[in-house]
């Protein structure tokens, strides 16, 4: 089935998967794409009264594979109010709701200290250069602690961690993992940290599934459970063969399931616009215990 999966997980704040949803229907509401339908304007489904004011609704939805990013029963020819707010000031062909003009910007003239345009860096931590240009990194993202102990950072294919890690989360256990791992539910379903590796570097590391793996970056090193899978693997970028690995959050020295804490690993660094953490690009050695 394609979609979303909404009853499988939560996104949050309103448990769509797609930001501004809408532009991937025309200006009529139709899909650009038959084989990428995502979310269209369905002008016969009847809206029950609204619940304020008991008054009927007129016919029309944005229905689809998706929670709509877009005033659900805003039509694609719907007018903004002279004097409206919000979405209110917004046509039914305007969907980046979250812009005063509702239109999707490419240059940035203010608000963004890495403005205005977008561009690539490699993370802080990477095995390649910058396959685009000289520019290795964003020379405005932000640093804590540049050279204490505990925030080392490796040099631009540090030969010692040539992985590239990401973290995530579970669906099993919500946030970071401390209201979860005190549920004995859960903690069931999710019992203990893992590393999640590919068949390659497995076999290339001798590595077997539940084996123990010492998993380690410049910053220190922790213990965790290996999960072989097919679902993470390699990458070949400028020609240089590359393995991936994934560890979760949610385990921590307290709750019914302990564990080692994978923010040991991650690296101080961040973005240079609200410093959202730069844990889910980094670099690290993956060795059996």
């Amino acid at each position: 089935m394609p979609g979303a999966h909404l009853k499988w997980g939560w996104a949050w704040p309103a448990n769509r998967r797609v930001m501004y949803n809408r532009a991937s229907a025309d200006l009529k509401g139709n899909p650009w794409s038959e084989r990428k339908r995502w979310v269209w304007w369905d002008p016969t489904f009847v809206n029950p009264p609204d619940p304020k004011t008991a008054k009927p609704v007129p016919r029309g939805k944005w229905v689809g594979y998706d929670v709509p990013d877009f005033g659900a029963t805003k039509a694609p020819d719907a007018q903004p109010k002279p004097d409206g707010i919000a979405l209110d000031a917004l046509s039914g062909t305007q969907p980046f709701i979250m812009r005063a003009d509702g239109r999707g910007w490419l240059f940035v003239p203010a608000g963004l200290v890495d403005g205005p345009l977008p561009t690539h860096y490699e993370p802080h931590e990477s095995p390649i250069q910058n396959p685009l240009y000289k520019q290795q990194t964003s020379p405005v993202h932000k640093v804590w602690a540049p050279g204490k102990p505990y925030n080392q950072l490796a040099v631009v294919g540090d030969p010692k961690f040539p992985y590239v890690i990401s973290t995530y989360r579970l669906t099993e256990h919500y946030l970071a993992g401390a209201m979860s791992r005190w549920l004995p539910w859960l903690a069931e379903l999710q019992p203990e940290l893992f590393i999640e590796l590919g068949k390659g570097l497995a076999q290339e590391k001798g590595i077997k599934n539940l084996d123990w793996v010492v998993v380690s970056s410049p910053r220190g090193h922790i213990r965790a459970k290996a999960l072989v899978t097919d679902r993470i693997g390699v990458m070949n970028v400028g020609g240089k063969r590359i393995h991936h690995v994934g560890m979760p959050w949610h385990w921590g020295w307290m709750g019914l399931s302990t564990g080692d804490v994978v923010n040991d690993l991650t690296a101080w660094v961040g973005d240079p616009n609200v410093s959202i953490h730069e844990g889910k690009a980094f670099v690290c050695n993956v060795e059996k215990a």
